[in-house]
């Protein structure tokens, strides 16, 4: 039963970065969000680990945007938008993790920042689907990347 899904879209800035969108479901919980990336990184990084088989332990596909500490290149001081996914179990289901969470321009209050985070199972063969469809949105050709699954 597909009752979760991700969908991504992409809006370039330029030839290079852009806003990635992301909007997800599951049962009857849903949240939207977005942050900025450079679509070699999207490539590179996340396309590349979605397309393990199985998915590396030391590699696994993550991608994470937001707004980044400007004295640390690699960490970020706001996650706006998450995607991790990780191994089930043995039989082949994957967990899929989405962290979307608005922007705050002061500092981060917890009490006032509205997040959002889901889980879903999913599939090699939807992964590989997604992965494709994540390419075609970045290079223009699709307007809506899917991962489809189950919140059960």
């Amino acid at each position: 039963m597909n009752d979760a899904e991700l969908r991504v879209t992409y809006a370039p800035d330029d030839e290079w970065h852009g806003e990635l969108y992301a909007t997800v479901k599951s049962g009857e919980f849903s949240g939207h969000g977005s942050a900025w990336f450079g679509k070699a990184r999207i490539k590179d990084t996340f396309v590349s680990a979605l397309r393990g088989y199985p998915l590396s332990p030391t590699n696994l596909p993550i991608l994470e945007g937001g707004f980044w500490q400007p004295d640390k290149k690699d960490t970020l001081s706001q996650c706006h938008l998450r995607v991790a996914v990780s191994p089930k179990d043995s039989r082949g289901t994957l967990l899929v993790r989405v962290e979307l969470a608005m922007p705050t321009w002061t500092s981060p209050d917890e009490d006032t920042q509205q997040t959002v985070t889901a889980r879903f199972f999913t599939g090699y063969n939807a992964l590989e689907r997604f992965s494709l469809e994540l390419e075609e949105v970045l290079d223009g050709g699709r307007v809506t990347a899917i991962l489809l699954g189950s919140s059960s």
